[in-house]
């Protein structure tokens, strides 16, 4: 793997005016300060379409963009919104911090009148776009437009007929509704057409996105519904087993992801050919993808549905390499990232290493007193990607903060610190520029560090906390903020750790 390094940032977290961030302008300004940066990596959480939690790990579609992205100047510019329409997008609240209730209530709205003023050509070219797309793009929008009927309604709280699927039920109720099932392609349309355009902008100033697949899928979701027999369903389309993770250090009860299992053996029926079209389209729209819970592929944790905790479920065998030989002979490995953090055993370290595809190290998880580390830099290997701290992670200042009085030694003497180093944050902070130069003078042929970092921001700005229901997927940047990096100091960070690297 060629030297490089990464920055990691959500698209939500970008600064604009409209409550969110968007994949237009102010996309290709923070790809800029990369470049100038020396950063090769933009690393972004999965783009799906979120539920009710707002995590975009639960989305209603593997394959759907989310609309709360689209960039709205580029409607405007197209006589699609008038300036007024503009203008009342924008987001008068606390620019930290997303309003998802706001958006709620606002936004939809507003792309329906957009929707409503296309030309003959968009709508050719909308003809088009369902076409090459209707194996994931009809059973989204049939789904949204019965949801958005019955008042978003998770699908098992319809109507029999509807909750079942059953397709002459279904293609009634949704012909009869033709102009909103045909909004909801046309914001895939405008998603795609907008995400197309922003990432050519950004690779051509030679920063490379890494998108992100979630391994497990929303139970209330178009592949969940409309495929049932991809997952353990009963024949009333019941959940019977469910996702998570057992008990461990960290978690004396596990988590509970609620998610339901893949029916794999039913899967291998048509050559896993849901997860080779997940793949392929993923590649498509982004450079590299990191595929979330790699190691659910070798074996997962099964949980019976309504258990209140994870604690009573047990290991069942995945796919591996069945899924993954063939797979690899057609898609290329050098753009996967596994993530392969958690319970690791022999069984999942020799199929990560059948892949041949390279894994990941998160340094917050390397100073555990109470833990024999093998994952601190100076163990780093060239097939690694290394982060300072991931989405779900607290930022480098917040840790530091955080950790106890044994992992702060122990973290201190690692990397050469002062005790009064602990608490001086920002984008100056001696503490977190020695841990950001340990890191990148690693062997790990990438680096990645969440933008948090590059500012020394504390804990409110934490993007997730697993096992939370509270203040997650919130977190914004402003353009204030961005322009405090400190671009001069990363880019020589690069040239002399040798991570200087173009496409």
């Amino acid at each position: 793997m060629d030297r490089a390094s990464g920055a990691l940032l959500p698209i939500f977290s970008l600064p604009g005016p409209y409550g969110i961030g968007t994949i237009g302008k102010e996309a290709y300004n923070f790809a800029e300060l990369l470049t100038k940066s020396g950063i090769r990596y933009w690393q972004i959480l999965p783009l799906g379409h979120t539920g009710a939690e707002n995590s975009p790990y639960q989305c209603f579609s593997g394959f759907a963009g989310n609309p709360y992205f689209i960039d709205l100047d580029q409607l405007a510019s197209q006589e699609l919104l008038t300036a007024e329409e503009l203008l009342s997008a924008h987001y008068s609240g606390q620019q930290n911090s997303i309003d998802y209730g706001w958006l709620w209530k606002t936004r939809l709205d507003l792309l329906l009148r957009a929707h409503s003023r296309i030309d003959k050509s968009a709508q050719r070219a909308l003809s088009e776009f369902i076409e090459e797309n209707e194996y994931w793009l009809i059973p989204y929008a049939n789904f949204m437009t019965i949801k958005r009927h019955f008042a978003y309604a998770p699908w098992w709280k319809w109507p029999y007929s509807l909750k079942m699927a059953e397709p002459d039920a279904v293609n009634d109720f949704v012909s009869e509704r033709c102009d909103i099932f045909y909004f909801y392609c046309y914001l895939q349309y405008i998603f795609f057409t907008q995400w197309q355009h922003c990432k050519q902008l950004v690779n051509e100033l030679g920063v490379d996105i890494i998108g992100d697949i979630p391994f497990y899928t929303a139970t209330d979701s178009a592949a969940v519904w409309s495929r049932p027999e991809l997952f353990e369903l009963d024949e009333g389309k019941n959940v019977i087993r469910v996702s998570g993770v057992p008990p461990d250090y960290f978690s004396t009860t596990g988590q509970l992801w609620n998610n339901p299992i893949y029916a794999w053996n039913k899967m291998a029926k048509d050559d896993y050919s849901y997860w080779y079209r997940l793949l392929s389209y993923s590649l498509q729209i982004y450079d590299v993808v990191r595929i979330d819970h790699f190691r659910g592929f070798e074996s997962y944790w099964a949980i019976p549905a309504g258990s209140a905790t994870a604690e009573n479920g047990q290991w069942e065998k995945g796919p591996a390499m069945d899924l993954f030989g063939p797979l690899l002979q057609n898609l290329p490995s050098t753009r996967i990232i596994a993530e392969d953090l958690g319970e690791i055993t022999t069984a999942v370290r020799k199929f990560l290493n059948d892949t041949g595809l390279p894994g990941m190290k998160v340094l917050q998880f390397a100073f555990n007193p109470d833990l024999v580390s093998r994952d601190r830099p100076h163990s780093y290997t060239n097939e690694l990607v290394a982060f300072s701290g991931t989405h779900d992670n607290n930022t480098l200042s917040g840790w530091l903060a955080d950790c106890s009085e044994a992992e702060w030694a122990l973290v201190r003497d690692y990397f050469g610190l002062m005790d009064e180093d602990r608490k001086q944050g920002g984008v100056d902070s001696p503490a977190i520029r020695t841990i950001i130069r340990t890191l990148w003078q690693s062997s790990a042929g990438l680096t990645i560090c969440p933008v948090q970092d590059m500012l020394g921001l504390g804990a409110d700005y934490r993007i997730n906390t697993p096992g939370s229901s509270k203040n997650n997927w919130l977190a914004r940047l402003t353009k204030e903020q961005l322009a405090q990096i400190d671009t001069n100091w990363f880019y020589r960070l690069n040239e002399v750790t040798q991570r200087l690297t173009k496409r």
